[in-house]
């Protein structure tokens, strides 16, 4: 597994990588092209994003990501190396195997129960309820609320189980008069608090007393076994398999005595903010028996998550007891990955030329959505006798401007390809070079307020005609920060 992660031929890559640009008038720098200080600068202060180094970064790594696929364009490289689309593909691969590890193993997990289902249903595993609600507005007045509770008393005063679904009919939910004021099965969690606190208090089949919620007042009757068996069935066998893996991971992880590391919250936090400036880490994040998780291989769990779950954001603010938690996630993760290595769980040849064909289509869409394919660069090379790399920077350089003044749709450069092209040609962000751009943003930020304010005076300060200042600064997918995230097998 941890072949996937670095190989030889990636080390001077990612060695120029970390050597960040000695400029400090240079933000970023791929292949032979260079982001100033001045131009990020100018994108971030006339934009309306946060004045932030994490969002000068984002910006900066995906001006790299663009440059290094006009850097492999340019030279015809479809990176269609083994080696090179094992390391891009390392999560993908990874959760292959892992899948196929516990299909095997898994065997049997649903039927592994704690209890008799009708048992669990009774101690709260899930709920199934049925209420009727008498609606209060957002503002109600203190009579107004007092009239809402008297019809939901004279509603509790006349239900009993057998009648209740009969007097949903004076229910003021929307559509709860034709569902019988059925609230399906639900894990605990679900419903506000204090439905819930109403509802826990009776035992199924009962009724509560009149219950108040920010919606207004209740009169709440659990559900019996029998009403929701064949609800509840599929559900139990589902939380099975989740007590089962559970109790499999902690078995995993205490037999192989994890330990975190001294600060693990705060370096955890530090690797989330620049999983780049980490790829050459290997200081220990975490260990355990016969191993141990590195920092750049966390960095890399980190990036490997799909954006939309934004766990790099997520880890920043989060308490320290929750990345704490997160990181020994990875190091189960891990764990798992050298037990599906011990039961010699591969990827088949099938599989994997699906994986490769899947990347080498990614790549061809990247250069053509970037305007960048090989061929037409090739054309435009003899036609204008020029060099083919600068023609495709200079094209990567237009379509940034673009997509900085929203003219042009936003081109994600998926985790695997920039991985893999970040491992084979040389790039640097600069960290000194950003804390100049955020200064310097801050500066072009106030003189625009500034100018901004003095075309749109306080009312009765302007001159009479006075035209309105034009809106700047308009934010656009450069401006706002991308955070990928990790997988989980």
């Amino acid at each position: 597994m941890k072949s996937y992660r670095l190989p030889a031929f990636a080390a001077i890559a990612f060695a120029i990588a970390c050597g960040a640009s000695s400029n400090p008038d240079v933000a970023a720098s791929a292949g032979s092209q260079q982001l100033s200080v001045k131009r990020l600068a100018d994108i971030l202060g006339n934009s309306q994003a946060p004045l932030e180094k994490d969002v000068a970064r984002s910006i900066a790594e995906l001006w790299v990501n663009y440059q290094l696929v006009g850097v492999a364009a340019s030279k015809g490289d479809s990176l269609k190396d083994p080696k090179t689309m094992d390391l891009a593909l390392w999560s993908n691969i990874d959760n292959i195997r892992v899948k196929k590890f516990y299909d095997n193993i898994s065997k049997g997990w649903d039927t592994l129960s704690p209890g008799s289902d009708e048992q669990r249903y009774n101690n709260g595993e899930a709920f199934g309820a049925r209420h009727i609600l008498m609606k209060i507005d957002q503002g109600a007045t203190p009579e107004q609320k007092a009239v809402a509770r008297k019809k939901a008393e004279a509603v509790r005063a006349e239900a009993t189980p057998a009648n209740f679904v009969k007097l949903t009919a004076k229910t003021e939910e929307p559509g709860g008069k034709e569902r019988g004021g059925d609230l399906g099965l639900f894990p605990k969690g679900t419903m506000v608090p204090e439905f819930e606190k109403c509802l826990v208090a009776i035992k199924p089949g009962e009724i509560s007393p009149v219950c108040e919620t920010s919606f207004g007042f209740h009169v709440i009757y659990r559900s019996t076994y029998a009403d929701v068996a064949a609800k509840f069935a599929p559900l139990a066998k589902q939380r099975n398999v989740q007590i089962a893996e559970s109790t499999y991971l902690a078995k995993v992880e205490k037999s192989n005595n994890v330990q975190l590391t001294s600060g693990i919250a705060v370096k955890a936090k530090a690797i989330a903010r620049n999983p780049l400036g980490y790829a050459k880490d290997n200081s220990k994040v975490a260990t355990y028996k016969n191993g141990e998780l590195t920092a750049s291989e966390f960095a890399d769990w980190l990036s490997a998550y799909p954006a939309q779950s934004q766990i790099r954001p997520q880890l920043l603010s989060a308490p320290d007891s929750l990345v704490e938690k997160f990181v020994r996630q990875i190091v189960r993760n891990e764990l798992v990955l050298h037990q599906a290595d011990s039961a010699k769980a591969k990827i088949d040849t099938a599989e994997m030329s699906n994986l490769y064909l899947n990347f080498r289509n990614a790549l061809t869409q990247t250069w053509t959505q970037l305007g960048v394919d090989p061929t037409k660069l090739a054309d435009s090379a003899k036609v204008g006798n020029g060099d083919k790399e600068k023609i495709a920077a200079a094209r990567l350089e237009t379509f940034f401007d673009k997509l900085i003044k929203n003219e042009a749709q936003f081109v994600d450069v998926a985790y695997p390809l920039a991985h893999a092209l970040q491992s084979k040609y040389p790039y640097s962000v600069n960290d000194a070079g950003l804390d100049k751009v955020v200064e310097r943003a801050k500066s072009i930020r106030a003189t625009a307020d500034s100018l901004r304010a003095q075309k749109n005076p306080a009312p009765g300060a302007s001159a009479p005609g006075m035209a309105p200042a034009p809106k700047k600064g308009a934010d656009s997918a450069l401006t706002k920060p991308t955070t990928p995230a990790a997988k989980k097998p």
